[in-house]
């Protein structure tokens, strides 16, 4: 149970000052960047507008360790779509950042989980290259997946 004295009023103002975040105190809390958030969909602990609102609370410590800031796809729609113009995907950064520096997450670990994050992005092209290659159309998505993971496997 989180208490009182472990929330830090000053956070959300020191994480407004790290590069693209300034305009996370804009926000209104609507919803839209968890409502247009692909991750969302798929993973309950990631959602944006609640990601906004423990920053807004002071929940620093809490948030920083969270695995939950290293879910973000980085797809941009919930920066797109805000109607404030906060840039989500920017706090995240900014986020990724704080927590290595205050030393939540180490920097080896945060290379590594860059890395998994561009593989998975390579994984993806690779995928939907597969599928817009296939001329029949009869290409089931979770069939490439299992032969391009195959693949890669052996390399």
């Amino acid at each position: 149970m989180l208490r009182i004295h472990e929330l830090d009023p000053r956070f959300k103002d020191d994480l407004a000052r790290e590069p693209g975040c300034q305009h996370l105190l804009r926000c209104f809390s609507c919803g839209v960047c968890t409502a247009t958030c692909p991750v969302s969909e798929i993973e309950p602990e990631f959602s944006p507008s609640l990601i906004i609102r423990r920053i807004l609370y002071g929940m620093k410590k809490e948030l920083l360790a969270s695995p939950a800031l290293w879910y973000c796809a980085r797809c941009a729609n919930c920066s797109f779509q805000c109607p404030q113009d906060v840039r989500f995907m920017d706090i995240v950064r900014g986020l990724r950042t704080m927590a290595v520096r205050e030393e939540f997450v180490s920097p080896e670990h945060a290379a590594r989980l860059e890395e998994a994050e561009r593989l998975v992005q390579e994984l993806r092209r690779r995928l939907i290259r597969a599928i817009l290659e296939k001329t029949d159309g009869d290409l089931d998505p979770k069939d490439a997946l299992s032969k391009l993971l195959q693949e890669s496997e052996k390399t």
